[in-house]
């Protein structure tokens, strides 16, 4: 469960307690109604990007970076989230370099947090590049 859903879920059990308490029922009615009509609002926050970032290393699902304005990548995690990071060149190089690395299907693509906060991306496993095997041409 995120943040905004456990924060929303306080807010309405804790001025629902004081509603129930207050002998005037319509002023318990009218906050049943608010509720159900809030939740939107922690749900809409949801489906919009990060800009926080998790620490530790994580493993990239997917990025897209829009040149100039930002780069957007999907972490996995106990559920995956959206996460948006200010556009540098050199962070749009590494990530693109350690996708290139992995575009043989083996290996994954990591993200690292810097000492000053900025994020570092890698290619994780895959056993190292392999030499192409020349064709073999046939004797006769």
């Amino acid at each position: 469960m995120t943040q905004s859903l456990i924060l929303w879920l306080a807010t309405v059990i804790a001025i629902g307690v004081v509603a129930a308490i207050n002998p005037n029922r319509r002023q318990a009615i009218a906050f049943a109604v608010i509720a159900a009509a809030t939740i939107a609002v922690p749900l809409a926050a949801l489906s919009y990007p990060s800009s926080w970032l998790p620490s530790g290393q994580q493993t990239v699902l997917g990025a897209r970076i829009d040149v100039g304005k930002a780069i957007y990548v999907m972490l996995d995690g106990p559920e995956p989230r959206l996460f948006v990071l200010p556009y540098s060149e050199q962070t749009a190089q590494q990530l693109q370099e350690a996708q290139d690395g992995t575009a043989d299907g083996e290996g994954t693509v990591v993200m690292t947090q810097g000492e000053d906060g900025s994020p570092g991306f890698a290619e994780e496993g895959g056993g190292g590049r392999q030499e192409p095997k020349n064709a073999e041409v046939p004797l006769l």
